[in-house]
C-alpha cells in the first residue's frame, strides 16, 4: 500500500515523487526503462556521452521545483538571451543570420533574415512585425478563444494581407515545425508573449560529473532515494485499477508476464497522453477528452546525428572557431525548408567529451513517414553534413567521427490545435497527468516541472479534504 503510485519515471514523474516524499507521502515509482529520465537520455560513446533526447529547455518554474523536490548538485549552464537562437540558410555560403524572434525592433540584420529566410521584403517585414505587436496585445481570454484552432483557419481571418500570412507561417515554421498550417494559433501567439529576455532562462546541462541531460534526472533520483521513494525500473504498468471511479492502484510486471499489484488511493500519470487507453478504459473519460488525447499523438520522431571534433572547426562567415552557446536552426534545399537544428552540447557539459574536443549534434522532428523512410532519413542526414561543410571551413579535416540515429517519440509542442488534458483527470478521482502535454502555461521541460508542482498540490489538498 503507497499514498501515491506514479507511472513513468520522466521529468514530471520524478519532479511529482520527490516533492510528495519531502511532505511525507509515502511514494511508488514504476518505470518501464532500465533507467529513469524518459526523454532525458545520454549514453556512453568511445569515450563521449552523446546525449539522445532532449538537451534544451526554458526554466521558469524548473528551479521551483528542483527546491521542492530537494534536488541538489545539479548544475545548469544558462544561454545568454541574445544568444539562444541563430540562422543558416543553405545556399547563402554560411552567412549567419539573425533569428526573426517576433516582434523584435528593426534592424538591417532582421530586415536581410525576412529577405532570406521569410521571402518578405522590406515592407512585408515591417508588416510582419506589426503583426505580431498587435497579437501581442491580446487579452488571455482572445488567446484562449483561438487556442484549439489551427493557423491554416485563423491566420486567414486575423492577418492583414497573404504576403503577411506567408511570411508570418514561414517565421512560425523556425520555431520547431515543418507544418505550421497544422500548429495551434493560440500556441503560436505565445511565442510573441515569450520573448527571448522574459522571465524564462534558456539552459542546457551544465558542468555534471556524469555528462550530459542524463545528470539531471540522476540528481533528481538521488534525492528521492534520499527521500525514501521507491523507485522501480524495468516495471511495465498494466492496468490503472479503477473502483467506484476511484483510482484504487495498479497492475505491473517486472520482466516477466506475472502481475503485481500495487494500492493507492492516488496515481500520477507521466506517460504521454496518447497512451493512457492503453493503461485504462476511456469510457471512464469525457468524451472531449478521449478525442483531445487521440489528436495529440506523437509526431512521429526525430532523425539524429552527433559529430565529434578534434577542435572546434572555423565559421566560413568569421573565419574563427565556432562558439554559439545556442541552438543553430536551418533551412535546407531549394524551398528553404525548415531542416532542424544544432547545439554544441560541449559548450555546456565539458564533461561530454575528452579536454579539446567538441561534440555538435544535430535533430530534426520528423513525421512518422519521413523516420519510417530510410531514403528521407538519409536525405535529412545528407543535409546536416551538407550544412556543415557550407557553415564551416573545415568541418570535414577536423571531423573525428560521428554517428545517427532515429528516435520515435518525437513531440512538437507547437503542432496540435487539440487541448491538452488537465492535471487533475477529469471523470476518476485520485488522477493525475504531469508532463510536456498537460495543460499549463507552459512549454517542453518547464510544463513538466510546473505539472509537478501543481500536482503535488492538488494530491495534498484532496488529502486534506478527505
Amino acid at each position: 500500500m503507497f499514498d501515491v503510485i506514479v507511472i513513468g519515471a520522466g521529468l514530471g514523474g520524478l519532479l511529482t515523487a520527490g516533492i510528495l516524499a519531502r511532505r511525507g507521502r509515502r511514494v511508488l515509482v514504476l518505470e518501464r526503462e532500465a533507467a529513469v529520465g524518459g526523454r532525458l537520455r545520454s549514453y556512453d560513446c568511445d569515450g563521449y556521452v552523446i546525449d539522445a533526447g532532449a538537451y534544451l529547455w526554458p526554466n521558469k518554474h524548473l528551479d521551483a521545483a528542483l527546491a521542492a523536490a530537494g534536488v541538489t548538485g545539479f548544475r545548469a549552464s544558462t544561454i545568454p538571451p541574445t544568444q539562444v537562437m541563430r540562422l543558416f540558410v543553405q545556399g547563402t555560403g554560411g552567412a549567419r543570420l539573425s533569428f526573426p524572434w517576433p516582434g523584435r525592433p528593426e534592424s538591417a540584420a532582421l530586415l536581410d533574415t525576412g529577405r532570406v529566410a521569410l521571402g518578405a521584403d522590406a515592407d512585408v517585414f515591417r508588416r510582419l512585425t506589426r503583426f505580431w505587436n498587435d497579437l501581442a496585445t491580446w487579452d488571455d481570454a482572445a488567446v484562449a478563444a483561438v487556442m484549439l484552432e489551427p493557423v491554416e483557419t485563423a491566420l486567414w481571418r486575423h492577418a492583414p494581407d497573404p504576403a503577411v500570412a506567408e511570411a508570418w507561417q514561414r517565421n512560425v515554421m523556425l520555431f520547431g515545425t515543418s507544418t505550421p498550417e497544422h500548429a495551434s494559433f493560440g500556441e503560436c501567439i505565445g511565442l510573441v508573449r515569450r520573448a527571448p529576455d522574459g522571465a524564462a532562462r534558456p539552459e542546457c546541462p551544465g558542468a555534471n560529473p556524469a555528462g550530459g541531460v542524463r545528470a539531471l534526472p540522476l540528481a533528481i533520483r538521488s534525492a528521492l532515494d534520499d527521500a525514501g521513494v521507491d523507485v522501480r525500473t524495468d516495471y511495465s504498468v498494466d492496468h490503472i485499477l479503477i473502483e467506484e471511479a476511484c483510482v484504487a492502484g495498479v497492475d505491473a510486471r517486472h520482466r516477466t508476464p506475472f502481475r503485481e499489484t500495487f494500492a493507492a488511493p492516488a496515481v500520477v500519470c507521466n506517460v504521454p497522453i496518447w497512451r493512457l487507453f492503453d493503461l485504462v478504459s476511456p469510457d471512464f473519460f469525457p468524451p472531449e477528452l478521449v478525442a483531445h488525447a487521440h489528436a495529440r499523438v506523437a509526431v512521429g520522431g526525430t532523425v539524429n546525428a552527433a559529430f565529434v571534433f578534434r577542435d572546434p572547426p572555423c565559421l566560413r562567415q568569421t573565419r574563427e572557431p565556432d562558439t554559439f552557446p545556442g541552438w543553430t536552426r536551418l533551412l535546407v534545399g531549394d524551398e528553404r525548408c525548415f531542416g532542424g537544428g544544432m547545439l554544441w552540447t560541449t559548450r555546456h557539459s565539458p564533461h561530454n567529451a575528452p579536454a579539446g574536443a567538441h561534440i555538435l549534434q544535430a535533430m530534426r522532428v520528423s513525421p512518422h513517414a519521413d523516420v519510417s523512410d530510410p531514403r528521407r532519413v538519409q536525405h535529412i542526414l545528407d543535409g546536416f553534413r551538407t550544412m556543415l561543410d557550407e557553415i564551416y571551413l573545415d568541418a570535414a579535416a577536423k571531423l573525428v567521427w560521428w554517428r545517427t540515429w532515429i528516435t520515435r517519440d518525437g513531440t512538437d509542442y507547437l503542432l496540435c490545435a487539440a487541448p491538452r488534458p488537465p492535471v487533475a483527470a477529469p471523470g476518476i478521482r485520485g488522477l493525475y497527468f504531469v508532463g510536456e502535454s498537460t495543460d499549463v502555461p507552459a512549454v517542453q521541460m518547464d510544463a513538466a516541472a510546473l505539472s509537478a508542482l501543481r500536482c503535488a498540490e492538488l494530491i495534498e489538498q484532496s488529502r486534506v479534504k478527505s
